[in-house]
Formats: structure tokens, C-alpha cells, sequence
């Protein structure tokens, strides 16, 4: 593939995307400072508000990555590219990693200013692979039932049982570390995902 086709690919999924991904996850940053305090938590605290707020944003960024082709009209013409849909939602996943790992990057440092104390770069990256697993798991439900609400909804309730269950320790990666677990959770939630994100309906 030439350099430029793919630039072109890059930009166009970018203006597909962004207003199902990056302005839902931005607005939900903005509202966790009115329902969750974010002023002068120590370690353990801003841990708790990064994986049980900010890791939210997986949701969003994660889980309308096939939107597009869930409407059979719009997909008989994607079906069409050369480009296979297991590689557009490789880009896409990637696209939503980087704009994840910045949000949550800007928002650790809100929380800096704000007087928290906790370890900026190991939070970061504990704080994406919890928003990960939260947005995978939608992005897995949308890809088998073939629509972005039954995606948002297990996510939603995935991520309720992992906060009520015993399971939800492994699910807490910014408190706990990332657990060779929840690694594989992440490898096998990604292939079952390419799996099932076939170029055909």
C-alpha cells in the first residue's frame, strides 16, 4: 500500500470517527470533576478515580469503531474497498489507543494542578488498559450482534459487574498493576474481535 492511500485511509476514518469517539470521551472527562472530586487525592484515591471514572472514555472510543458498517446500505458499498475490515478496525483501534492514551494523559495532568500526588506515567498506561477492557468488550458485543447499542450496553454492564463482583480486582489495574490476566483478557478479546469483524454480513 502506498504511503499516501494509507494517509488518505488514516484521515478519512479520523472524520468518520471523531464525533462518536473523541468529543463523547472529552465530554465525559469534563463531567467527572462535577460527580467525582479530583482535588488533592492521594495515590490511592486519584487510583480510584482514574479506573472507575476516567477509564470510562474506553467506552466511546472503543465500542462505535464498526458503526459504519452495521448499516447494510452503507456497508454494500465498504464491501467493495480494497481494504479488508479486519484492517480498517486494526487502524481504528490504534487511532482510539493514541487519542485515549492523550486524553488521559491531559486529564492526569488537570488532576496535578489540581493538587493529586500519584505517579503520571505508570497511571496513564494502567489507566488505558482498564479503558481498554472496558471498550473492547463493547466493541466485541457490537461486532456478534451487529449493532453499536447492544455494544454500549454490555459494556455498561460489564462495567457494573466488574465493579460489584469479586472479579472486579483484576479489572482494577491502576490500583492493583496490570495483571498477566487481564493481559490475556486483552490478547484474547482482540483476536475474538478480528474474528468476528469479517467482510461479510
Amino acid at each position: 500500500m502506498k504511503a499516501e492511500n494509507l494517509f488518505t485511509i488514516i484521515a478519512a476514518n479520523i472524520r468518520m470517527n471523531y464525533k462518536y469517539t473523541l468529543l463523547p470521551a472529552i465530554a465525559l472527562l469534563f463531567m467527572i470533576p462535577l460527580i467525582y472530586g479530583t482535588a488533592n487525592l492521594d495515590h490511592l484515591q486519584s487510583a480510584d478515580c482514574l479506573e472507575r471514572m476516567a477509564a470510562l472514555i474506553g467506552i466511546p472510543m472503543f465500542t462505535p469503531l464498526i458503526r459504519q458498517e452495521h448499516s447494510r446500505s452503507l456497508y454494500e458499498m465498504i464491501a467493495f474497498r480494497q481494504v479488508s475490515l479486519r484492517f480498517i478496525v486494526l487502524l481504528r483501534t490504534m487511532l482510539s489507543i493514541i487519542g485515549s492514551i492523550l486524553l488521559i494523559f491531559a486529564f492526569e495532568i488537570y488532576m496535578k494542578m489540581c493538587g493529586c500526588s500519584f505517579p503520571l506515567f505508570p497511571y496513564a498506561f494502567r489507566t488505558l488498559a482498564a479503558s481498554m477492557a472496558l471498550g473492547f468488550t463493547g466493541l466485541l458485543l457490537s461486532s456478534i450482534v451487529r449493532n453499536t447499542i447492544g455494544g454500549y450496553l454490555g459494556a455498561f454492564c460489564f462495567y457494573l459487574i466488574v465493579q460489584t463482583g469479586n472479579s472486579g480486582e483484576l479489572f482494577r489495574p491502576v490500583t492493583n498493576g496490570i495483571q498477566f490476566m487481564l493481559i490475556l483478557f486483552l490478547g484474547g478479546i482482540s483476536l475474538a474481535i478480528l474474528y468476528f469483524c469479517k467482510d461479510s454480513i
